[in-house]
């Protein structure tokens, strides 16, 4: 009964999360569209060089640490223990993040020019305060998910995102109308982190006082706890974090490599800001498979625990697969209408070809995404930290070089082989854990259909535009949106019913989806 009553636990709280988790990811995705169109390419550009570090940090503090440190409270029985163990981990993550914020907010100087341009700098200082949050933050949500609490987090996530999305459009709002230099409007956009922060601790400091805290009881092996810290959590940090660290490699390199092949400045900033669009829609593509690999991850961790290696391999292989379908799905279906998707969100159809070819990560990221957790299920974490820092250096090396050869769409291209370089490396040496959950089969039925819906699409796009029945160009794009996202959903889905895409168990995976089937039935078709 105990464990019945821990099992309805565990589950209502991974559903609080996860739709937390889905509201706070989808707001900080969709933001920045208004965004954009109120500060427009260069306004863009200031926010989106520096949001790689806010990103960084908030990953860290929401997602990364914090499961890192439930995991550690969970394995910890005694509770007075876990109290100290808490405390340690907030002093190692004090002095970690203490150094963070004195570069930033001591070496923005450098950090700017480092980016080729210097008025970055209070830019840069602005988001250094938010890493002063950090370690209390990443440690009270970890310690109340290691206690079955998600509470705290999912309310104080929400509320963050909430105040900070409020804030920064506010800002774009009053920069827009006053005609506020972009760099001040920036600057203060930024400020919103920590604003977002504190008020976010203060939702968990309120469950805090209602815990008592005492003193740590025993020393514990500091060097051995600062060990896990850099290995498990940092692995998995590194993960949540992979685009972000892919794009911080962009604001270091891309307008500098722009100016190198000839572009003034002011150009190479414009472009840079229609560049940082491709961001936001991988985020958005991003949003269901990170909720996906969020839901799964306890189901995943109790089958590893008690040795239930069929429910743990059936649990892998549908989260694999059904993540693997719906991302190339999405990016296919980004690639084919990116000029009208372009238009409608941004106003312009510019570097549609550089931004489409962007969009390709979500493919590669929500396998990593994938394979990462059910690695982190078994307690494996070497591999995958390998396998991004390999990856993350081959972006490093190439970015400059594939600027100086083909242009801005370069970065996109050195940003999709740098996350192809980390699934490889990490399918290499996780061959024996991950070998099962490609399926041929499955990718040659999917290729075919996605052929057929690429083509639909695009004939009726093509006929709309050709047809001329609208003369604004914004408006046509949603016209042409409206009636061939829908289309090209209804064939994805069609033609996996016909062709055996998915399984039963897959199919019953998917939102939405999973209530028709269930209606209509369908044949289990195991693989």
């Amino acid at each position: 009964m105990k464990n019945k009553s821990k099992r309805k636990q565990v589950l209502a709280g991974t559903l609080l999360l996860t739709v937390a988790s889905f509201v706070a990811k989808l707001l900080s995705a969709v933001y920045r569209i208004p965004f954009q169109n109120m500060v427009g390419n260069i306004g863009f550009y200031v926010y989106q060089q520096i949001y790689p570090i806010y990103g960084i940090g908030m990953t860290f503090a929401l997602t990364g640490l914090p499961v890192f440190i439930s995991k550690l409270v969970a394995d910890t029985p005694d509770p007075n223990d876990q109290i100290a163990l808490v405390q340690r981990i907030q002093t190692v993550l004090v002095v970690i993040c203490g150094f963070i914020f004195c570069i930033l907010q001591f070496g923005a100087g450098i950090v700017s020019h480092a980016m080729a341009d210097n008025q970055l700098q209070p830019v840069i200082q602005a988001v250094s305060w938010m890493f002063l949050l950090i370690p209390f933050l990443s440690s009270w949500r970890g310690y109340f998910q290691g206690k079955l609490n998600m509470k705290p987090t999912a309310y104080s996530q929400v509320v963050e995102q909430v105040i900070r999305v409020t804030v920064i459009l506010a800002v774009a709002f009053w920069a827009a109308r006053s005609l506020v230099n972009p760099y001040k409007m920036g600057t203060i956009a930024m400020l919103s982190a920590p604003i977002a922060g504190l008020a976010a601790l203060m939702i968990v400091r309120s469950w805090v006082k209602k815990i008592d805290v005492p003193r740590p009881i025993k020393p514990d092996q500091t060097a051995h706890l600062l060990h896990r810290i850099l290995l498990e959590g940092g692995t998995i940090c590194l993960v949540t974090a992979v685009m972000l660290l892919l794009q911080l490699v962009d604001s270091f390199t891309l307008v500098s490599g722009l100016r190198d092949i000839g572009y003034s400045l002011a150009h190479a900033q414009n472009l840079k800001g229609i560049y940082d669009r491709s961001q936001t829609m991988v985020q958005m593509g991003l949003v269901v498979s990170t909720a996906s690999v969020t839901a799964v991850m306890p189901s995943l961790a109790v089958a590893n625990k008690k040795t239930q290696d069929v429910t743990f391999g059936h649990i892998a292989t549908t989260s694999f697969r059904v993540n693997f379908a719906l991302s190339l799905a999405m990016s296919v279906g980004l690639f084919v209408l990116m000029p009208q998707i372009n238009t409608l969100l941004f106003s312009s159809g510019k570097l549609n070809l550089t931004i489409s070819v962007y969009c390709l990560s979500i493919v590669f990221a929500s396998m990593l995404f994938v394979a990462n957790t059910i690695l982190q299920s078994k307690n494996i974490y070497t591999p995958v930290m390998v396998a991004i820092i390999i990856g993350f250096l081959f972006k490093i090396l190439t970015n400059r070089l594939a600027v100086d050869h083909f242009g801005i769409i370069g970065s996109s291209y050195s940003t999709v082989a740098s996350l192809i370089i980390m699934l490889v490396v990490l399918m290499t040496m996780t061959s024996h854990e991950l070998r099962k959950l490609f399926s041929g089969q499955q990718f040659g039925k999917l290729v075919l259909i996605l052929i057929v819906m690429a083509a639909s699409v695009w004939l009726v796009a093509t006929g709309v535009n050709l047809a001329d029945l609208v003369k604004n160009s914004r408006l046509e794009s949603f016209v042409i949106t409206v009636i061939c996202v829908p289309l090209g959903i209804g064939i994805f889905f069609i033609g996996c019913k016909w062709l055996n895409v998915f399984t039963l168990r897959e199919w019953l995976t998917i939102p939405m989806v999973s209530r028709f089937i269930k209606i209509k039935g369908a044949n289990s078709n195991e693989n």
